[in-house]
């Protein structure tokens, strides 16, 4: 099979660098990780062959690239805690203090995103609840040799990285895609690049366990 036959998250999992491609057009790889790629790309208006171009251009600069289906499934668990999960618990806390900022700042602004931070109080519960989760109930299943019983656990937290999606395309909504006005201050702009950061890092968390642990864990 070619890699213009495989899915969205099989191309991820099989050149990780592929990642960055997909984020810079909008190609949902994490919770869309089972759209064929051809489809992905024609949905999108993007011809295949140039976004494999990019993705080989993009193996080949020296980015990390991680095969993490090939990795033990303990190495993948504690990339997973270190990498994202303590960046999550730290990174939305700072998001709320911004976007409050911005919003108290800017009310009076057209382009201000108004509601942003409410719903990032809504992401930080959701998020919080979902790491918990995995940390306590999913993770120890797993590292005890008995993923094959975690089934129901799995379909609880995919329903909740479905969730977790729905909440960017909000993000995305309210901050008209990260458009910044020409007057936007120095907290504004750090606001959505910081947004935009949670946005990739979220995809990519979600990622790792849709596509490669919780497949294999079930199958181990």
């Amino acid at each position: 099979m070619n890699d213009a036959e495989l899915t969205l998250g099989e191309l991820v999992t099989a050149k990780p660098t592929a990642a960055g491609v997909f984020h810079r057009h909008g190609l949902d790889f994490c919770c869309g990780g089972k759209q064929p790629f051809a489809e992905a790309c024609a949905a999108e208006g993007l011809d295949p062959e140039l976004v494999l171009a990019e993705i080989a251009e993009s193996s080949a600069d020296g980015v990390e690239d991680v095969r993490w289906d090939t990795r033990p499934l303990d190495q993948l668990i504690h990339h997973i805690v270190r990498r994202y999960h303590a960046s999550l618990k730290t990174q939305i806390p700072r998001l709320i203090d911004l976007a409050e900022r911005v919003e108290q700042v800017h009310a009076d602004k057209p382009d201000c995103p108004e509601g942003l931070a409410d719903l990032l109080v809504q992401v930080r519960e959701a998020v919080e609840s979902h790491l918990a989760k995995e940390e306590q109930i999913l993770f120890p299943l797993i590292l005890a040799g008995r993923g094959q019983t975690a089934l129901m656990p799995v379909q609880v937290l995919m329903q909740e990285h479905e969730d977790h999606g729905w909440n960017l395309a909000r993000i995305r909504d309210i901050t008209n895609n990260f458009a910044l006005p020409e007057y936007a201050c120095a907290s504004w702009r750090e606001l959505y690049r910081s947004l935009e950061q949670l946005e990739r890092e979220l995809m990519d968390h979600i990622h790792l366990e849709n596509n490669i642990l919780f497949p294999r864990a079930l199958t181990a």
